[in-house]
């Protein structure tokens, strides 16, 4: 199992072929992506008293799928065949973020989606900074959770080995 983290680790953007390999992103790149939803989460939480109809999530939804998948669209039409794709370990938040393979692109906005309307029927439910807070704690672990996970389990293989 560890020689399949290892490869995974190695692969290429564009052959990302399953949702662990995420965990292999530089710390960088999670911390990125972590930022990106807490600030819409909080754009939400400031939105949610704003617009109370029952089709504001959805249309607050389609703008920040657009906002975020935009400039990845814009990116890929410099794309070429001979266009370097680093690893996933390698990769650079900003210059690299356009590269990955279509999927996961959809399930990245699977993800905001969910958080973004999640978070808003839980804003609409109880609009307070008490709740505002939690959600965001939340949203932060589950998020940077990649980073979480591969520091403990550095941790506890190195346990294990001096254990030994």
């Amino acid at each position: 199992m560890h020689r399949q983290q290892a490869h995974a680790g190695d692969k290429r953007l564009n052959q990302m072929d399953r949702l662990a390999d995420m965990g292999h992103f530089p710390a960088l790149v999670n911390a990125g992506a972590t930022v990106n939803i807490l600030t819409t989460l909080f754009v939400t939480w400031l939105l949610v008293p704003r617009f109370p109809q029952p089709w504001a999530p959805v249309v607050w939804i389609a703008l920040v799928l657009t906002l975020n998948l935009l400039p990845v669209l814009l990116l890929r039409l410099s794309l070429r065949p001979d266009t370097p794709y680093p690893t996933l370990r390698t990769m650079n938040f900003v210059h690299d973020q356009h590269k990955f393979s279509d999927w996961v692109y959809v399930a990245a906005s699977a993800n905001m989606a969910f958080w973004v309307l999640t978070s808003w029927a839980v804003f609409a439910w109880r609009y307070q900074v008490s709740t505002l807070v939690p959600m965001l704690i939340i949203v932060a672990l589950a998020t940077f959770s990649p980073v979480l996970l591969r520091s403990v389990r550095r941790s506890s293989t190195k346990a294990i080995s001096a254990a030994e």
